[in-house]
């Protein structure tokens, strides 16, 4: 009898991981600031002609120049660039800065708070004032109507109002320095939640960014933020500003059942 030949059982062909995930590449950290940056800036702002400061990031020269304001917040600007958040004449000039490089910036009246216009200087009435409850003092701001003004000169039953900006016509200079360019689209869409709601730690937030849809989980303590529909507005704004291809935002809060008291078997 002849022996039966032993057949070698085939090898299966590996099989490809179809669980294997494809992680994205990390963002190109960015060097220079380009014409769609997200950046963080420090600077401070003074009139040409007296070199006085008029605004700035920090709160030591906000001390020094006698500006400071409690409450208010002193710490890096967040700048898109191209959105017009600073000066557009302002954000040109930021790019092709360095992360660390300063530069002074002038801006000219055009560019800046705009030329004086005498048709914004009026005459009112006192009595007029009296029923918005404004004093008639040179020197004393005011709100009238919409617009806002100084009282420049008080006159028998009359005064003149400039409603002019207390800008307008002067060259601003900006001493300007580039703290940070954020790269990364996760730290982009966290900063852009802490420009609108500083209050709340970033980390509260979950986020997921798509391609096509950015979600945003949000705490339920936004919920006690005053007028907090507007800071949502902004945060859904800015963010297709910055993310192009994005096409929607959502915005989601998510609430638990309550837990029911110890002891309660109902």
């Amino acid at each position: 009898m002849s022996k039966k030949k032993s057949v070698k059982p085939k090898k299966k062909p590996a099989k490809k991981d179809a669980a294997k995930k494809t992680t994205k590449k990390p963002a190109k950290a960015e060097t220079v600031v380009g014409e769609k940056s997200l950046v963080y800036v420090d600077y401070s702002a003074t009139t040409k002609d007296d070199g006085v400061v008029f605004d700035t990031t920090m709160e030591d020269v906000a001390k020094e120049s006698g500006i400071y304001k409690d409450g208010d917040r002193y710490e890096p600007m967040l700048v898109a660039i191209g959105w017009n958040w600073l000066l557009a004449a302002l954000e040109q000039e930021l790019i092709g800065m360095k992360v660390g490089e300063s530069k002074t910036v002038a801006i000219p009246p055009e560019k800046g708070a705009g030329l004086r216009d005498p048709k914004k200087v009026k005459m009112i009435a006192k009595t007029k004032l009296a029923k918005h409850k404004t004093r008639p003092i040179k020197g004393e701001r005011i709100t009238f109507g919409n617009e806002r003004g100084v009282i420049t000169s008080v006159f028998g039953r009359q005064v003149r109002v400039d409603f002019n900006s207390p800008l307008a016509g002067r060259t601003l200079e900006f001493d300007v320095t580039l703290r940070s360019i954020i790269s990364n689209p996760e730290e982009k869409l966290r900063a852009i939640v802490k420009r609108r709601m500083p209050g709340i730690p970033d980390d509260d937030f979950k986020l997921s960014i798509t391609k096509k849809t950015v979600t945003i989980e949000m705490p339920k303590e936004t919920r006690y933020i005053q007028d907090v529909q507007y800071a949502e507005i902004g945060i859904a704004a800015d963010t297709l500003k910055v993310f192009d291809d994005a096409k929607e935002v959502k915005l989601v809060v998510t609430f638990d059942r309550p837990k029911p008291p110890e002891g309660n078997t109902t």
